[in-house]
């Protein structure tokens, strides 16, 4: 995978600081003293950086990250995969959070993708991730199909609302890249052996978010209302909080 051409000394050594940071507080929050970046997480750090910084700031995917950054937080407060005390058991009924979202979501997504023109890349079933985890973390298929889903669920009946929660979806592979080697390094977890879902499909996920962001980036100049989409996403990342608060014994919020 090629990375974005190289900037000057002191403005690259301004991004390095600034993925470092990122690196750092995500996966040693609970340290005082961070470890050293590998090679592959620095270099997956710079491409987004790179990336994103040559992103004209008024396009539609800055304008998506900016205004939905408060319910994105909020949504991994209430997940909690980045809290120092998370163990097997709670990673467990983390992705079965996920299970009562995604089952009915990505059917929504699904059947409402067939009614669109040609998305120009084909729709993922992260499903059959999260099931091939659970199962591995010792549920079983019964118990799979028991488990309560998600009733509470972000409109989907046009392309925008299409587009805002596959921003949601999609962007959340972005964020498992982080979460994969954080959880091998606490919970000595793969992607045969309960991280699956988040492993996602790995060396591929950049590429093929970089297709997404062309996609979204190009729907205003169809005609899809750009207002209507960061609506929709901030509606999936919302909607998923207030099950994941559910979920966790908590009340039901909405911001």
């Amino acid at each position: 995978m090629l990375l974005p051409r190289r900037r000057g000394g002191n403005e690259r050594r301004k991004g390095v600081t600034a993925v470092e940071g990122l690196v750092q507080r995500v996966s040693h929050r609970s340290s005082r003293t961070a470890l050293p970046l590998s090679h592959s997480c620095l270099r997956y750090c710079l491409y987004m950086y790179d990336a994103e910084s040559a992103r004209d700031e008024t396009s539609l995917r800055q304008r998506l990250k900016r205004e939905t950054t408060a319910v994105h937080q909020h949504l991994e407060a209430q997940l909690g995969l980045l809290d120092p005390s998370l163990d097997v058991h709670r990673y467990r009924r983390v992705l079965e959070t996920f299970y009562g979202f995604y089952v009915p979501v990505e059917t929504n997504v699904t059947r409402l993708a067939a009614a669109e023109p040609p998305l120009g890349f084909p729709l993922r079933a992260r499903t059959e991730l999260i099931e091939r985890d659970l199962l591995a973390l010792g549920r079983s298929p019964a118990e799979l199909a028991a488990l309560p889903l998600c009733r509470d669920r972000p409109e989907m009946s046009c392309l925008e609302d299409l587009a805002g929660c596959l921003y949601v979806l999609e962007g959340a592979c972005l964020g498992g890249q982080v979460l994969t080697p954080l959880l091998h390094r606490r919970l000595g977890l793969a992607k045969d052996s309960g991280a699956a879902f988040f492993a996602g499909d790995e060396e591929s996920t950049l590429p093929r978010w970089t297709v997404i962001v062309a996609w979204l980036d190009g729907l205003p100049r169809t005609g899809a209302s750009t207002a209507h989409i960061v609506s929709a996403a901030k509606a999936t990342f919302d909607a998923f909080a207030r099950w994941a608060a559910v979920a966790r014994g908590g009340s039901p919020w909405s911001i």
